[in-house]
């Protein structure tokens, strides 16, 4: 009988078990059914959010506005112009350009087929365009016409003395055989070391102030500016006269040449310190230069001949005078 209850009470633990095993694996059952049909909601949410949102206020795409956009910029102030060969032209000067939708179209200038070296006319081509891609085109006319011969404020007389003494100096200073670079360099040496400085120059012609040069050997950055150019033009060497455009502290004088390589920097001027070899150096050179050194060659640099970037020039690398003269 004892047996018998037993086996009742081992059977009974044994189905209360079963029931619970089952109980846990339908939970188990049910949290993962709820955790993948969450899953699969939190899917379709993040689907409907990206793909099927409502687009009735979305605002216009590019592309819409682009294709609502077809008017041009408008470019205004672009005008025929007129210069002597040798002179510098500034081409944005008075030129703008606005668009009815972009507030900064841009604008640039094809001078590309111009030479401001010899005369004739040429086609100058100003570009607009906006953000939709609309562009709008002027064409001018730049008339490059011949230099004076001659300096209208000096008389003939000075001219004639001054060819004189040009030919005179330059049968000490080069030789024929020598190419343009060579005979650059040596100008400026010579002119650089043959004058004492004193503040005190005729400016009202550079004839007159090389003159004062050749003549006095005493003046100051006009006259060494002068007797270069007076040099340099009577070597044929293509030569664009510069001038400092902040005089509120000083003024100054020095040329741009092109030897072949582009326009560099050319300043026979000589300074205290060191680092004022000014013999074909590069805008950045002189700007970095002139921010060190009281604005001294400071220049508007959108008024002359593009320059050369090519650094060929160490500033501290001038040579000694006697190295190339036996004065």
């Amino acid at each position: 009988m004892e047996e018998n209850r037993q086996s009742k009470r081992l059977e009974a633990r044994r189905r209360a078990k079963r029931r619970k095993v089952i109980r846990n694996r339908i939970l188990v059952a049910l949290i993962l059914i709820v955790l993948i049909l969450a899953i699969i909601l939190l899917i379709k949410t993040i689907a409907g959010e990206g793909g099927n949102a409502d687009t009735s206020q979305a605002p216009e795409s590019t592309s819409d506005v682009a294709t609502e956009d077809k008017t041009p910029p408008v470019i205004t102030g672009a005008k025929d112009l007129e210069i002597t060969a040798g002179s510098t032209v500034s081409y944005m000067t008075g030129v703008t350009v606005t668009d009815d939708t972009d507030q900064s179209p841009t604008l640039d200038v094809d001078n590309s087929l111009v030479d401001l070296m010899t005369p004739g006319s040429y086609d100058v081509v100003y570009t607009a365009r906006d953000a939709c891609g609309n562009v709008a085109t002027v064409t001018i006319k730049l008339t490059v016409t011949e230099a004076p011969t001659k300096d209208s404020e000096a008389t003939e007389e000075e001219i004639a003395e001054l060819h004189s003494l040009a030919k005179q100096y330059l049968r000490k200073i080069v030789k024929d055989d020598m190419s343009d670079y060579e005979k650059a360099k040596r100008i400026w040496l010579w002119v650089n070391y043959n004058m004492d400085y004193s503040p005190d120059s005729d400016k009202t012609s550079w004839v007159r102030g090389a003159l004062q040069y050749f003549n006095k050997r005493k003046g100051d950055c006009f006259n060494y500016f002068a007797a270069a150019k007076a040099l340099l033009e009577e070597c044929g060497i293509q030569n664009v006269d510069v001038v400092k455009s902040d005089t509120s502290h000083s003024s100054h004088y020095w040329s741009l040449v092109n030897l072949g390589d582009g326009w560099y920097h050319y300043d026979t001027t000589p300074r205290e310190g060191p680092g004022d070899y000014f013999f074909l150096v590069t805008d950045a050179q002189l700007d970095a230069y002139s921010a060190a050194h009281d604005g001294s060659h400071t220049f508007d640099h959108d008024i002359y001949p593009a320059r050369s970037t090519e650094i060929i020039t160490d500033l501290d690398s001038q040579p000694e005078y006697s190295s190339f003269f036996d004065e």
